[in-house]
């Protein structure tokens, strides 16, 4: 028979500290690694959507994240990229253009400006992180 686990509030501030330095480590490299791919993205195509890639969660359309797949040209070669995030609702609509940064080495690797929820990610892991951190640590230091 299983016993009935209980746990200090020391030992769950330790969790959450743990927890929250593996987030706001998770939140930095995503933020130097989106600093990298802008340093090598640096030629500018404009693109059109030509799909929104439907992805569930659950099988409910009211659940549906939406990754939107652009084509362009560049130097003379036909590209269709998708995004590598998606979004409730869509980001954009089919046949929308709109300006891509690519990475002249490999054109198949681009980040789009107009979507902040890439740029955004590494942030929001920091301070999710920072703030279970705060109370990770009040948790240990109390008692």
């Amino acid at each position: 028979m299983a016993k009935n686990l209980k746990f200090s509030p020391k030992a769950i501030g330790f969790i959450f500290t743990f927890v929250s330095l593996i987030v706001i480590v998770m939140g930095v490299c995503l933020n130097i690694n989106n600093k990298k791919l802008k340093e090598r993205c640096t030629d500018t195509v404009t693109a059109s959507v030509v799909e929104n890639i439907i992805e569930n969660t659950r099988k409910e359309i009211e659940n549906s994240y939406y990754r939107p797949v652009f084509d362009f040209t560049y130097n003379g070669n036909h590209y269709r990229v998708k995004s590598n995030t998606s979004q409730k609702p869509a980001l954009f609509e089919l046949g929308e253009k709109t300006e891509l940064k690519i990475n002249p080495s490999d054109p198949n690797e681009f980040y789009v400006p107009a979507d902040k929820k890439q740029d955004n990610s590494g942030t929001i892991c920091i301070a999710v992180g920072a703030v279970f951190l705060i109370i990770g640590v009040i948790a240990v230091i109390k008692r």
